[in-house]
Formats: C-alpha cells, sequence, structure tokens
C-alpha cells in the first residue's frame, strides 16, 4: 500500500511538473480531481488506469484520482509530439510525425506549415553546413600553399599515413631529395600516423621554426643488373650495406646503378627487402636478398632523416 501511495505521488509530481502554467504542447490532458492535470499521449487504457506517455518516460495514472480526459484528434497528436522533435532540434523525427499526420489527413495544414517549417529549417542548415565546409577547405588549401611556399612539398593523407604529392623544383624538399609519395612517418620526432592533415599542414604552415626535421620512408622497386664495379662482377643494383646495431644501413651507393638512379643515398635505412623485415639481419644475408637474377626485381623499403629549412 505504501508503494502504491508513493508512486500516485510521483505519477502528480510528474503532472505538476509538465504542466505549469504555459501553452498546452502535448497530445492528451487528463485533469486530476485535485484541479492538477498530466499532459501527455495516452498509449493504452487499462482496468483501472491509463498508461501515458510524458515527456519523460511512460507512467500510469489511475482511473479514480481522474475528473475528466481532454482528447485531440489523431493528426494533433502528431503534430504536437512533432513539435516536441522540432523543439529540441530533432528534425527528422519532427519530420516523421507531420507525415503521419498527413498520411492520417492529407488536408491537416498545421502538419504541412509544420513540414514547410522544419524542411526550411534543414535547407538553411544544410546551407551553412556546405559553406562552413568550402570555407575550412579554402583555409586549407591557403596553408598547404604556404607549406608548399616555405618547404617545398604539398602533402596529403592516404591510408592514414602522411604522403608527399608533390615536390617543387629547386626547393629545400627536392635538395634533400624528397619524391612524390615518399612517406612522412614523423616530424621533429612526432609520429605523423593517424593524424589529421589539417593539424599536421596547420603546424607546418605556421612557421615557427626555421627548420623541420622529418623521417621519410620510400619504397623502391628496382631490377637488379649485372654491375663491373672494382675489376668484380655481379648482379646486383648497386649497394653496399653495413650493420649498425640492429638496422641495415646503405654504406655506399654506386654512381649510375639502379640504387643510384632512384634517388637512394648513403645512411638510408633499409628496413625490409622484398617485404621481409630487415632488422637483426646480416650484412651477408640482406646480400643475398637483394641479389638474384638477372633482370628480375627487388623491392626495398629505406628510411631517411631530412632537415629542410624554410624559406
Amino acid at each position: 500500500m505504501r508503494k502504491n501511495f508513493a508512486f500516485v505521488i510521483f505519477v502528480l509530481a510528474v503532472g505538476v511538473f509538465l504542466t505549469g502554467d504555459g501553452p498546452r504542447t502535448y497530445a492528451d490532458t487528463i485533469f486530476l480531481k485535485d484541479g492538477r492535470r498530466i499532459e501527455g499521449l495516452i498509449l493504452a487504457e487499462q482496468q483501472d488506469c491509463y498508461i501515458v506517455k510524458i515527456k519523460i518516460g511512460t507512467t500510469k495514472v489511475e482511473k479514480t484520482m481522474i475528473e475528466k480526459i481532454d482528447r485531440l484528434s489523431s493528426e494533433e497528436n502528431l503534430v504536437n509530439f512533432g513539435n516536441q522533435y522540432l523543439e529540441s532540434k530533432n528534425y527528422d523525427s519532427a519530420l516523421e510525425q507531420y507525415k503521419k499526420a498527413l498520411d492520417i489527413n492529407p488536408e491537416y495544414q498545421p502538419a504541412k506549415d509544420a513540414m514547410t517549417k522544419v524542411e526550411k529549417i534543414k535547407k538553411e542548415l544544410e546551407e551553412k553546413r556546405l559553406a562552413e565546409l568550402e570555407k575550412k577547405k579554402k583555409e586549407l588549401e591557403g596553408k598547404k600553399d604556404a607549406v608548399e611556399k616555405g618547404l617545398g612539398f604539398r602533402l596529403e593523407v592516404a591510408n592514414d599515413q602522411l604522403k608527399i604529392i608533390s615536390v617543387s623544383a629547386d626547393s629545400g624538399a627536392e635538395t634533400a631529395g624528397l619524391k612524390r609519395n615518399d612517406q612522412i612517418i614523423q616530424i621533429n620526432n612526432q609520429p605523423t600516423k593517424g593524424e589529421p592533415l589539417e593539424k599536421t599542414i596547420d603546424y607546418l604552415a605556421k612557421g615557427e621554426n626555421g627548420s623541420y626535421s622529418f623521417l621519410v620512408q620510400r619504397e623502391v622497386e628496382l631490377t637488379r643488373k649485372k654491375i663491373d664495379y672494382q675489376k668484380h662482377a655481379f648482379v646486383g643494383v648497386g649497394i653496399f650495406l653495413d650493420v649498425a646495431g640492429n638496422d641495415l644501413i646503405v654504406n655506399s651507393v654506386i654512381v649510375g646503378e639502379p640504387a643510384d638512379l632512384s634517388g637512394l643515398k648513403p645512411r638510408d635505412k633499409v628496413i625490409s627487402i622484398n617485404g621481409k623485415p630487415t632488422a637483426g639481419v646480416s650484412v651477408n644475408d640482406a646480400a643475398e636478398l637483394i641479389g638474384g637474377t638477372e633482370l628480375s626485381s627487388v623491392t626495398l623499403v629505406i628510411q631517411r632523416s631530412v632537415d629542410i629549412e624554410r624559406k
């Protein structure tokens, strides 16, 4: 009994909270015998109570507490609930309610007017969103231009990785040997993978640093050939390797041979050969991987640290 009494008090409190002295916004109004009222949508009638949908959920109202019920038409109900969604800026749900009202009564003018209003709001919001996107796009392009002018390359993000898509002639980037499709793995020792392009471009465009340090990664496909070098002949790509700690490092490059023509340089770190990681690989084992049949191909992935002064 005490539990039911507490529940009734809760229902009355909800009714008072919802009604107040403001304009009516809900579908059905239940007038209580003590002068208060509950506004909502009657979902079902049971033997001793009504199930009512109110703003904060669903509740029961005992029939013994009710003086009278003022019901609206189905289309009025739907428009009123659509208006509630409109107040909370849930425009799609509001439109859904108005459309349901028109399904019941195609000539119901309040539903037509409400749909026109919401569709106008959605159109204005979409136009505003597109204008904002265009503005941000132009701002980003301006910053890309500043990066290209200052450092000599243009950047994009592909598969979460920062890539160079073009290198300007006679620029710091060209002098450093950077090429199109090179990946920038780090900038000033900070990883770039997964970082938004806008964030990286903004950092580089600000020009707070006179120079930047880049860790660049490049995949190079080379064609093996017969090489005559210092009275020795071998099939390879024209590089000599060293081991430094756990890393495989290019010691020297033979001028005019495939590695040189592809832009490899001394001190480049070879991180994989034909997809096989080189960490801990000996020079002899690496030489066997790189050597092979004349005119066959071998793919190296190299990393290089590059410092570029801003112009």
